[in-house]
C-alpha cells in the first residue's frame, strides 16, 4: 500500500507541489544511492553524519564498528532522521533569484534496533551487493572477529517523504522576453578509470562484475542496476 498522505513530521508545506508521499517513488530514490546522512543528537548537541545504507523492504540498514560513537547513539531509543539527495541538474536561470537545482531526496525518521547477531552476516553482504552489484560471491567469508567487531542497525520506515525539483528554470514573466540565457546543466557521477590494489598479484584479472559495473557510467542512475530490495508498504503514521 503507498502513502496517501503525509504524517506530521514529513509533511512538505515550501514547495509542496515538488513532494511525493508515494511509496515506489521513496523506494525508487532510496535504492538509487548509498550515501545518506544520518541525524542525530548527541549530549544534547545535533550531529550530522555521512554513511553507507542499504534499505531493505521496510528498514534501512548502516553499519560500523562495534564502538562507533553514532551507532551506539542511535540505539539509545532517540528518533533519528536520513536524508538522501541526489544532484540531476544546475538550473541557471535569468536572475540569480530563480537558480535552482535538479534533484531527488527523501527524509526518513524511524528509532534504531540493533540487529541480532545471526542476522548481520546477511545484512552485510546486502550492503556490499548494494555498493557493487553481485561482489560477494567474489570475496573470501567473514571472519567471527570480524562480525563481532561490527554492529548493523535496522531503522525501521516510520515516517518517510520525498522532494523532487525536475525541468526547466522557472523564471519571472518579464524575464523571458530578456537576452539573458537559461538552461539546465545536468549532473552525472561517473564511473572513471579502474586502479589495481599495488598488492595485486599480476596474473589476477579484473573479475566481470567489475568491468560491468563500471560500463553503466552513471553512479546513481535510478535503481542503480541492482536486484530490488523490496518495496517497502506505508506503516500506519505514513497514512
Amino acid at each position: 500500500m503507498c502513502p496517501t498522505g503525509p504524517a506530521a513530521r514529513t509533511k512538505i508545506v515550501r514547495g509542496d507541489n515538488r513532494a511525493s508521499y508515494d511509496a515506489r517513488q521513496i523506494t525508487a530514490i532510496l535504492d538509487a544511492s548509498f550515501i545518506c546522512h544520518v541525524g542525530f543528537v548527541l549530549e544534547g548537541e545535533a550531529r550530522v553524519i555521512p554513511t553507507a545504507y542499504v534499505r531493505i523492504d521496510n528498514a534501512i540498514y548502516l553499519h560500523g564498528h562495534l564502538k562507533n560513537q553514532m551507532m551506539n547513539t542511535l540505539l539509545d531509543g532517540q528518533t533519528c532522521c536520513i536524508s538522501v539527495t541526489i544532484l540531476d541538474g544546475l538550473v541557471l536561470a535569468r536572475s540569480g533569484f530563480h537558480h535552482s537545482v535538479n534533484y531527488r531526496s527523501v527524509t526518513v525518521f524511524g528509532k534504531a534496533e540493533k540487529l541480532p547477531d545471526d542476522e548481520k552476516e546477511l545484512n552485510l553482504d546486502r550492503l556490499i551487493n548494494h555498493l557493487v552489484p553481485d561482489r560477494i560471491p567474489h570475496l573470501r567469508v567473514h571472519t567471527q572477529q570480524e562480525l563481532k567487531a561490527t554492529l548493523v542497525v535496522k531503522i525501521p520506515i516510520d515516517e518517510a517523504a520525498a522532494k523532487i525539483r525536475s525541468g526547466p528554470p522557472i523564471d519571472a514573466e518579464k524575464d523571458y522576453d530578456t537576452d539573458i540565457w537559461a538552461g539546465v546543466i545536468n549532473v552525472k557521477i561517473i564511473l572513471d578509470d579502474i586502479e589495481n590494489c599495488p598488492e595485486l598479484n599480476d596474473s589476477v584479472p579484473t573479475p566481470e562484475h567489475v568491468l560491468d559495473f563500471v560500463k553503466k557510467k552513471d553512479l546513481f542512475t535510478r535503481g542503480r542496476g541492482t536486484k530490488p530490495q523490496s518495496n517497502f508498504s506505508a506503516s500506519p503514521s505514513l497514512l
